[in-house]
């Protein structure tokens, strides 16, 4: 398997050593086929992972590039698995995606802009893997279910009409069940029992019960997490909470179910139903880590970080500029689709997410620059704001300051000067401001981190 980490191209140069240590390795070069790549999407718009082969004087050459996309997949002609983790901020520590998520999740909107941030291949051929590897896809799927629930308990569950049967004493209600009644009370001489089902108002539907379900599951997966620190912390304390919000909720055992939520006011309900199934498919397939055995088998599957820092970002912007539409998040003008309009009082600016760790320390890319100044021209964004055409709009990217510092690939920031206290800021963290172009900033956010 090869073991590399996202943005893997920035941080190292010799590729070949990477692709060396596996078994059987210049067989690849014996193919006809010397570009491979896997996709997000099935328009093959956005890659994840991508490896070129190539020979130059006999010797072999190799280029391995890792974009936004952490998870879990192969390389179907190499038949080579490939994992992409997280990464690293040094040896001790690691980017905590479980809090940005459940961060990011504290903003009910953000629950609309889930679609596309995770892709899990459960009819793809699984893979067998490491169970040190500890893959990010469970505790991901975790995360996601009981933030949806959370919110779902917040907002009321829902009731509905539901059967229910009942061994009733010396009464009837509803319907008789004619098969069971004689089985179980006439033939045992129980005549003054009547079973009955009827139908109750209430709580107790199919729907809470398979919630129920998937959370009392939850505890098996934590028992796996020891060593993603406070990864486990942070789920435990949402677990409880949701735990406590089912007590009168009654209990039944499922495999998987069926259902579609067509009330707007419960549309959370199909979110958390569905992230419910997946994980009962990740427990039914027991890939959970056993001490006991080396390896288990894991689906494929992909975590887009760039959306994930989206929509932390679109958070912390929430919580600065607190109006109804004060934040306006993926609007879209002219087939144009712009991360952020802020549109508050005092504050008016057209922002860009970039996880990108090169804008540390290095300026925006030439095409960057041209994407975020295009969008500050539009006149529909000057109606928006209700901005004097003659004005410029202020552009800011935002980039998060504590991924690993990239030295070779930096560069210069001659072209920014650092603006320590500024009433242009965003958030507390560094903001530097263009020499180069009117009004345009780079804005960092820190980032959670683990041990």
């Amino acid at each position: 398997m090869l073991k590399i980490s996202e943005h893997f191209e920035y941080y190292y140069s010799n590729h070949i050593n990477m692709l060396s240590q596996l078994h059987n390795w210049e067989s690849y070069y014996e193919l006809e086929d010397k570009v491979h790549a896997i996709f997000f999407d099935t328009e093959k718009q956005y890659v994840c992972v991508s490896l070129e082969l190539s020979k130059e004087n006999g010797e072999h050459q190799c280029s391995i590039t890792s974009s936004y996309y952490i998870g879990l997949d192969r390389f179907s002609k190499l038949k080579l698995p490939v994992y992409i983790q997280p990464k690293l901020n040094n040896e001790d520590y690691q980017l905590n995606y479980i809090e940005m998520l459940l961060e990011a999740l504290k903003e009910p909107e953000n629950f609309d802009y889930l679609e596309g941030l995770v892709l899990v291949k459960f009819n793809d051929p699984w893979i067998e893997i490491e169970n040190e590897l500890s893959p990010e896809l469970t505790p991901f799927l975790i995360a996601q279910f009981l933030a949806t629930v959370k919110s779902l308990l917040k907002n009321g569950l829902k009731k509905s009409y539901y059967h229910k049967t009942e061994n009733l004493s010396s009464r009837v209600k509803g319907k008789v069940l004619v098969g069971r009644q004689i089985k179980e009370n006439v033939l045992k001489n129980k005549l003054t029992q009547t079973i009955c089902q009827y139908q109750e108002f209430g709580f107790d539907t199919e729907a809470n019960q398979f919630l129920k379900y998937v959370l009392s599951l939850l505890p098996h997966h934590f028992d796996n997490f020891d060593t993603k620190g406070s990864i486990r912390l942070n789920l435990e304390e949402v677990w409880r909470f949701c735990q406590a919000g089912f007590q009168h909720i009654g209990k039944r055992t499922f495999t998987k179910l069926q259902y579609k939520e067509n009330n707007p006011f419960y549309k959370l309900y199909n979110l958390a139903i569905q992230l419910g199934n997946q994980i009962l498919a990740l427990y039914d397939y027991n890939i959970a880590r056993n001490a006991k055995q080396a390896t288990c088998m894991h689906p494929p599957f992909w975590i887009d970080m760039s959306k994930l820092f989206e929509l932390y970002v679109f958070k912390k912007l929430r919580e600065k500029f607190k109006g109804d539409h004060a934040v306006v998040y993926h609007q879209k003008y002219h087939k144009q689709e712009l991360d952020f309009i802020i549109n508050a009082d005092g504050f008016k600016a057209v922002v860009d997410a970039k996880y990108k760790p090169r804008y540390a320390y290095g300026n925006p890319s030439m095409e960057d620059a041209r994407q975020l100044s295009g969008y500050t021209r539009l006149k529909k964004v000057y109606e928006e704001l209700g901005i004097d055409e003659d004005c410029i709009i202020p552009a800011y990217f935002v980039y998060p300051s504590n991924l690993p510092v990239i030295v070779e690939k930096a560069e210069k920031i001659e072209n920014f000067e650092k603006a320590d206290v500024s009433p242009e800021k965003l958030f507390s963290d560094d903001l530097r401001i263009s020499t180069m172009y009117k009004k345009m900033y780079l804005q960092a956010i820190e980032l959670p981190i683990q041990s």
